[in-house]
């Protein structure tokens, strides 16, 4: 997923931050999830065990766990794994989805995870313990979503990108990390098993498939976005980004602005309702990109 243990912002998060966060930042289209199974088991995978590395609160673990015996999430942030087990969750057979808190530096000694028990999992790039805990034959998934864009369907589209844009690149853009910008750059530079050091042979590249869509906001498929488009009140909009780690890290250098007319959100909402003329609502998407790696067996 797009969590990277480089970035620091949701490991300091609050128990209301992380509340927050729960709220707004609602799970991935079911199109993602069809696309990571679909890989799976047409290379022979199984449903035993999900480690969902980078969980947050568990919005995307629940997603998944109703398609798996066992289910375990791990985190770095602790107040992010406290709300994971306040809102909880099931697997496929019954069991409670088990939430703990762990660097994905060393995920690979988190309890209930023997070498080579792992059959699918999503993580970044933590490849060494991906190899101590991932099944032989198992998958190992990653997916971000890049940016928000309007649909070009959307009246005065060109203003209204235009701005969404300038948002995130000039107001946002100095606060960004290595891990917002390999996210936003569609993992085109993500380190992948065969060129880190040392190289981690149990991944072959000839087992490895990128599936992208609708990079730049361009429809892939000239009528939606992949992994789904909605509708959203600007209100709505406005609590989204209060959970993104660069609005975080730009109310942390501007705390005497944050909440007043001149908040960055506020900023930018005030500009989306004068160019929308008169509508509250609006249908927006993302990029995404998947990747998947294949275990050697």
């Amino acid at each position: 997923m797009s969590t990277t243990n480089s970035d620091p912002t949701f490991r300091s998060y609050s128990a209301q931050q992380a509340k927050t966060y729960a709220t707004h930042r609602v799970g991935y289209d079911p199109a993602i999830y069809n696309t990571v199974f679909d890989y799976h088991v047409k290379t022979d995978g199984h449903f035993g065990l999900l480690l969902d590395c980078g969980c947050g609160p568990g919005n995307a673990t629940r997603d998944m766990a109703v398609s798996f015996d066992h289910v375990i999430g791990v985190d770095a942030g602790a107040a992010m794994i406290n709300e994971a087990r306040e809102i909880g969750g099931k697997t496929k057979s019954g069991e409670n989805i088990k939430f703990e808190v762990s660097p994905a530096e060393s995920f690979s000694q988190t309890e209930g995870l023997e070498p080579g028990s792992v059959h699918w999992f999503d993580m970044n790039e933590f490849w060494a313990e991906a190899a101590k805990v991932v099944k032989p034959g198992g998958t190992v998934a990653l997916w971000t979503r890049a940016s928000l864009f309007p649909h070009p369907d959307t009246p005065n589209y060109h203003k209204v990108r235009e701005t969404m844009l300038h948002f995130e690149n000039e107001v946002l853009g100095p606060y960004q990390v290595a891990g917002n910008r390999i996210s936003r750059g569609m993992y085109d530079t993500l380190p992948l098993p065969w060129n880190v050091s040392p190289p981690v042979k149990d991944f072959p590249e000839s087992k490895y498939v990128r599936h992208e869509y609708d990079r730049d906001g361009v429809l892939s498929n000239g009528k939606t976005f992949f992994s789904g488009a909605k509708v959203n009140a600007l209100e709505e909009i406005e609590g989204g980004l209060a959970t993104a780690s660069l609005v975080t890290r730009w109310r942390a250098a501007h705390p005497d602005l944050v909440g007043t007319d001149k908040d960055c959100v506020k900023t930018f909402i005030r500009e989306m309702r004068k160019i929308m003329v008169g509508k509250h609502e609006l249908l927006i998407g993302s990029a995404t990109v998947i990747l998947l790696f294949k275990k050697l067996t």
